[in-house]
Order: structure tokens, then sequence, then C-alpha cells
């Protein structure tokens, strides 16, 4: 008998799709992150890193455009984008 007993945990689960999304390096990051990014603040950070990766320059900078950092990670990734971009 499992602990979990619904059909699939990380279907059901929007952090676990989430991090698992990350520990695979990206893998279907267009299908999990832009749902999440208003739920999870980390989504859209990962979003961003994703759009860097595989040089989407300018989706990058649409995603950060009209961030107001808060923490230094999204210092960090704004001012990114923008070196990257400008």
């Amino acid at each position: 008998m499992s602990l979990y007993e619904g059909s699939n945990l990380f279907e059901d689960n929007d952090l676990l799709r989430h991090n698992l999304v990350v520990f695979r390096s990206g893998e279907n990051a267009l299908q999990v992150f832009p749902p999440l990014v208003d739920a999870f603040p980390e989504a859209r950070l990962n979003l961003v890193i994703y759009h860097l990766k595989n040089e989407s320059y300018n989706e990058a900078f649409e995603l950060v455009k009209d961030l107001e950092p808060s923490i230094p990670r999204e210092y960090i990734i704004k001012a990114v984008v923008y070196a990257v971009v400008g």
C-alpha cells in the first residue's frame, strides 16, 4: 500500500512538477512553468533562466521588464537579462 493513492503525485502537485522540471534541467519547462508564474515566484525566475540558456533573450526580457526585484536573486537575474539584451 502506498502513501499516495492519487493518479500521479507529480501531476497533482504544482510545486512537485515545478521542482521536477528544475531537477531535469528544464525538461518540459515551457509546459510547466508558464501556468505557475503567478503562483510561484520561483517559476518566473526559472523560466527566465530557461530562456537565457536557450538564447531566447526577448522572452526572458518580457518576463523581467516589469519585475520589481526585492531579493538578491531577482536583482541578479534581471541584471543578467538586461546585460544580455543591452
